[in-house]
């Protein structure tokens, strides 16, 4: 079992802290902000075609619509399979949405514009810190690999738990880094989000274990 669900509070608060100390930082003209910039101007005037569309598809895996179904198909077929309890096949769904949940209220306290609108390859009409489509994705395919670590038959068929985590990190990755290349977020606004998408995995899987819907494999 990941040490991190049985302890989860000095993550959870270490995530809070950042976020906090993101947020302020962000609101003003600094060296953070100033590295920010050139990131999105330097990857902006490199980008091809290929990788803006490439970034387009790519970022829906955080778009709370289309994860969500995503999340809700690959329930259904682990459910199917034998692999998850449908309590347990829904825990990344309730995560995803806390994360959509929380997003927009940090944005509204920290109020970050976007990158120039010039550079923006998407249309986005929100503020900019935390990302929200690296939130979402962070808080459900990393809470889909702790879930799957946690319930599926993982020993049986030869899997480390730690690989189901590090897939659902992979997928938050890339998202995070669409957002950057379609010029709608700066660095740190990805950073912000991924922090709290990992609180969000963490906080509801850990919660969904001790009510009881997380526990012992299926046969």
């Amino acid at each position: 079992m990941p040490r991190v669900l049985r302890r989860p509070l000095p993550l959870l608060l270490a995530c809070a802290l950042l976020i906090a100390v993101l947020g302020v930082v962000v609101r003003g003209r600094n060296a953070v902000t100033d590295w920010d910039a050139d990131v999105v101007s330097s990857v902006a005037a490199g980008r091809s075609p290929f990788l803006v569309d490439l970034a387009r598809a790519v970022t829906n895996l955080g778009d709370a619509l289309w994860a969500g179904i995503a999340l809700i198909v690959i329930g259904i077929a682990l459910v199917a399979a034998h692999w998850l309890r449908p309590a347990a096949a829904a825990v990344p769904v309730v995560a995803l949405l806390v994360g959509a949940a929380l997003a927009p209220l940090i944005k509204l306290v920290v109020e970050r514009p976007r990158p120039p609108l010039a550079l923006r390859e998407v249309v986005e009409r929100s503020t900019a810190f935390p990302s929200g489509h690296s939130t979402q994705s962070a808080a459900g395919w990393i809470a889909l690999g702790l879930v799957l670590a946690l319930t599926a038959r993982t020993a049986r068929h030869g899997h480390p738990a730690w690989r189901w985590v590090l897939a659902g990190a992979c997928v938050a990755v890339v998202v995070g880094i669409s957002r950057v290349v379609l010029s709608v977020h700066s660095p740190t606004d990805v950073v912000g989000g991924w922090t709290l998408g990992v609180a969000c995995a963490v906080a509801v899987v850990a919660g969904a274990r001790r009510a009881g819907v997380l526990g012992g494999t299926l046969d």
